[in-house]
């Protein structure tokens, strides 16, 4: 992973992932306001009607839609600084272990919790940790590789249905050059720290396959993500596609190669 990408920094008390906690951290508070299950504080003015705040609040109706999952209530406390400075000296002081990323998510055993700084790809980065945010609401113990491709697949803009602008040619490059996508490797990941570039890719090209080529196919993601929520620990998806007996990783590079003209 590249100390570029926004990371999904899961905390059970235990910790799992690569941050450490350290107490409770001081963070900006000057300013909130509650977009239904979001409440987003602020060190600095946030006009109240922003476009992407009204993003973000949509987005927990596209997550639900889109995976045929239940809203919940649980809040998801949103932390904004108004400065990379800002931000990365609080990241220093209380997760050294992801200060070198632009915004990152937090699970402890009480609050999920996002935090960021206000700058040019605010958007993507927020689209992305509020995912897992609302991910992590409803479903407990998601797969590492699973939990990061659809946070890749909604941070993309509403409209572009998933199409990661820079995901797609970055994989059809590494297929020119021989790399083939292998799910049962990618599952085998548990630490966001051990996630290449090309994993993100892999686990994004993995999500858009399920969900946008055939209703079977988003069908099939729904009834998995559902037992996981209802049930807890499920198969791994690559065995469930395997019972299915399809040639799911040559399929995918398919896909994947049809995505760019």
């Amino acid at each position: 992973m590249t100390p570029s990408r926004p990371s999904a920094v899961l905390m059970l008390i235990a910790v799992i992932g690569c941050a450490s906690w350290r107490g409770v951290p001081r963070v900006p508070s000057g300013n909130s306001l509650v977009l239904d299950q979001l409440i987003v504080y602020s060190n600095f003015d946030l006009p109240r009607q922003h476009r992407l705040l009204e993003d973000l609040r949509a987005e927990r109706a596209l997550v639900s839609t889109k995976l045929g999952l239940p809203v919940s209530d649980e809040p998801i406390h949103v932390y904004l600084f108004a400065t990379a400075d800002e931000f990365k000296s609080h990241a220093r002081a209380h997760f050294p272990d992801v200060s070198d990323r632009r915004a990152f998510f937090v699970e402890s055993d009480t609050r999920l919790m996002v935090y960021a700084y206000w700058g040019d790809r605010v958007a993507e980065d927020l689209r992305h940790e509020v995912a897992h945010g609302y991910l992590h609401s409803i479903i407990r113990n998601l797969p590492l590789w699973l939990d990061e491709g659809l946070a890749e697949y909604f941070e993309v803009p509403r409209g572009l249905r998933g199409l990661n602008s820079a995901h797609a040619p970055a994989l059809i490059r590494e297929i020119s050059m021989g790399w083939r996508p292998d799910l049962r490797r990618l599952e085998q990941l548990t630490s966001a720290g051990d996630m290449s570039q090309l994993d993100y890719a892999e686990a994004w090209a993995w999500v858009h396959w399920l969900l946008e080529t055939t209703p079977q196919r988003q069908t099939f993601l729904r009834g998995h993500l559902n037992r996981m929520r209802e049930v807890g620990e499920v198969e791994p998806l690559s065995v469930a596609l395997r019972q299915l007996q399809l040639d799911f990783e040559k399929q995918l590079t398919e896909h994947v190669t049809k995505l760019v003209p």
